[in-house]
Formats: structure tokens, sequence, C-alpha cells
């Protein structure tokens, strides 16, 4: 018998094995030291600067303990893949940081974030302090544009089990990216906080959310320009907060991107101002198209089904005709309870740029209504569309 073959073949595999394994550089290997107090930037770009520049995978570890971290900004390209993991609890310096996001990963491929850990960017008691307090013409001073997360032209990402809370700005901004996974995310802030936005996506495709829980004071899902081929399921949403899931706003600038083929499914949302929506301002040319919400829970949710074409926050965009164009748009099997007389409002510009938006299956009550009938007091609006009806609708205005 010739065992050499079989012999060579096992070591080849063992070597495939154990070359699997990533090298770990543990921050705390750096320098850093979880006592709540240093600042272990230096010690975290040190360890991501050693295992970017591993030609195997490798990944950079910040253990269980208390860090106090500054911004850092983690690039690529890396000779080889790198995962980081966070298991310790993050907390972002008060003062001093003056940047748009607190921890920004830029220029990768492949990258996995993931862990138990925390990232806290102490939003509420940074605001207290006065040198972070608005300047004269209502601009943040220092830390307001905080943002928890950022990914940048992320080819290929993964984000799974960590938890967001109390960012000064948006929690988990995702721009320029494609391939990108998002799950188990957590994201915490108080109702009140302004512009905390849970996950906000820009330019990016071929994107999955799911098992998320996001209770935060502004929206807990941004669609802006540009997001196509996103999948949104299993998202809970509230109590709280503006929007569950906002598509827009578009139309603010000539080189904006459409935003298309999304889908958003077995999603609830609790105690929301508004559950799904459509934005677009009056000014430049896009489209919004391909869309599905479908099979959503509204408890006691202000506006559960909203699209407005003519959004204008201010008066200067009063006299601009709107030229988004809203088309192939359903709302299928949405269920639940509305706490404002205005259950659906569909509002489209009289130059018909809203086309084929469809309601199906639709049953909206009034809060406090276990049973029976939807009460007369929740009403319907749908101004310049004619939308397609199939199934229950109700309450039925349009």
């Amino acid at each position: 018998m010739n065992i050499i073959p079989t012999f060579s073949l096992l070591l080849c595999i063992l070597v495939v094995v154990v070359n699997s394994d990533p090298q770990v550089f543990d921050v705390t290997q750096f320098g850093a030291k979880p006592d709540d107090q240093t600042d272990i930037s230096l010690a975290l770009i040190n360890a991501w600067a050693k295992a970017c520049a591993s030609a195997t995978p490798s990944k950079v570890l910040i253990p269980a303990g208390k860090y106090v971290v500054g911004t850092v900004g983690m690039e690529g390209p890396c000779k080889s893949e790198v995962h980081v993991q966070i298991d310790g609890y993050l907390k972002a310096q008060i003062v001093g940081l003056r940047r748009l996001s607190w921890i920004t990963f830029s220029g990768l491929k492949n990258l996995v974030l993931f862990g138990s850990g925390t990232l806290d960017g102490q939003g509420p008691t940074a605001a207290k302090l006065p040198e972070n307090r608005k300047n004269k013409v209502g601009m943040p001073l220092a830390v307001f544009v905080l943002q928890n997360l950022r990914l940048e032209s992320i080819t290929n990402g993964l984000i799974e089990g960590l938890t967001s809370k109390d960012s000064r700005s948006f929690h988990v901004h995702i721009s320029r990216s494609s391939n990108i996974t998002v799950r188990g995310l957590t994201v915490t802030a108080p109702p009140d906080s302004p512009d905390t936005v849970g996950i906000y996506l820009r330019r990016t495709h071929r994107v999955n959310i799911s098992d998320v829980d996001i209770a935060t004071g502004d929206h807990c899902i941004n669609l802006a320009d540009g997001s196509q081929q996103v999948n949104v399921r299993n998202v809970t949403c509230g109590p709280g907060g503006r929007t569950g899931v906002l598509v827009g706003s578009l139309g603010k600038t000539p080189d904006e991107e459409k935003v298309m083929d999304v889908a958003v499914t077995n999603c609830s949302f609790h105690g929301t101002a508004g559950g799904v929506r459509i934005e677009a301002v009056p000014g430049t040319i896009n489209t919004a198209m391909d869309i599905t919400f479908e099979d959503l829970v509204m408890d006691k949710v202000e506006n559960p089904i909203s699209v407005d074409q003519k959004f204008c926050p201010v008066q200067s965009c009063e006299k601009v005709e709107p030229k988004v164009t809203i088309k192939d748009v359903s709302f299928k099997n949405i269920k639940g309870t509305c706490a404002s007389p205005l259950a659906i409002d569909i509002s489209c510009s009289s130059a018909s740029f809203c086309k084929n938006l469809e309601l199906a299956d639709i049953d909206l009550k009034p809060v406090g209504t276990a049973a029976g009938p939807t009460a007369k007091t929740l009403k319907s609006q749908c101004t310049n569309v004619k939308v397609i009806k199939s199934g229950l609708v109700s309450p039925d205005g349009c």
C-alpha cells in the first residue's frame, strides 16, 4: 500500500486548518487598559495596523472590560481579511471630539465586526457640558456630529451582535458600500434624542438587515439616495422615535442616485411617530421604485403608512415643483393600532409622478380597539394618485 499520497493529503489538510485560525491582536497587548479611564485609541490603532499588514487572516480583539476611546479611523486596503471582535464596553470621550464619526472603517474588503460589546457614544452626558452646546446659528459644537459607527467604501461586510448606545448622531452610517449584512444589532437612545438614526444607508447596494432591535430618538432605519437591493426583516422598532423605516428624503441634491429594489418584511413598530414612509422634497430629479412593505405590525403608531412627494421642511421649497418619481410601491398585510386619526396618508403632486401604488390587506384600528370593525374616527387620504386596492383596506378613504 502506498501511504505517501494519503499522508501528504492529510498534511495539506492540517496546514489549511492551522492557517485558517486568524492571528489575534489583543489591544491589551498594545497598552490598552480596561480601567474606564485611559484612552485606548492609540492601542487600538496600533493593533489595527498590525492586523491590516498581516499577510494571513487576522483579528483585532477588544476583550471584556470598560474602555475609553477617542475618534479612531481604521483604513484599508489590508493585505488579508481582518475581523474585529468587540466584547468590551467602549465609551466615547465626552469632550474634544470634532470629527463626523467616532469609530470609522473605510476602504476595506471582507470586514467582519462582531462581538457582545457596546459602543456608548455618551450623547446625553456630553450634551450637558457647556463646551458642547450649540453656537449662535444653531450649529452643534464639538461632539454633537459624532456618529457611533461609520462604514465607508466597504465591500463584503458583516456587523453582528453589537450594541450601539446613546450616539450623538447616527448610530450606524453605511455609505458607498456593497454586500453588507447587519444582524443581531441592538440600538438604544432616549426617545427625545435628536438625529439619532438607528441605521442609515446611502449609496449602498445589496444589504441585508435582520433581527435588529432599535429604540432611538429618530428614524429606526433611513434608506437615503442610492440604497438599492435592500432587504429589511425581523426588525423591532420603538418605543419612541420618528419613523420606523424611512425612504428618503429624496430630491435634495442634483447628483442623487435611485432608491430601488427594497423589501421591508416581518417588522414591528411600537409607539413611533411614523411606521413606513417614502419622502421626497421639491427639488431635483430622482426615483424611488420597486419597494415593498409587507407583513408589518403597528402598535400605537401615529401615522402607520405615509407617502409624501412634496415634503417641504423650509419655505424655500414651497413654490418648487416636485420632480421625484415614486412608482411600483406596495403596502401589504399591515395590521395593528393607530394613535392618531390619520392612518394612511399618500400625498402626491399634480404632475402625476406617483405611479402603481398598491394597498392590500390593510387592517388598522384606533388605539384601544381590540376587535370588530375599524371605528370611523380613523381615516385615510390620498391626493393626486389612484391607488390600486385589493382585499381589506381599512380605513378606506383612498
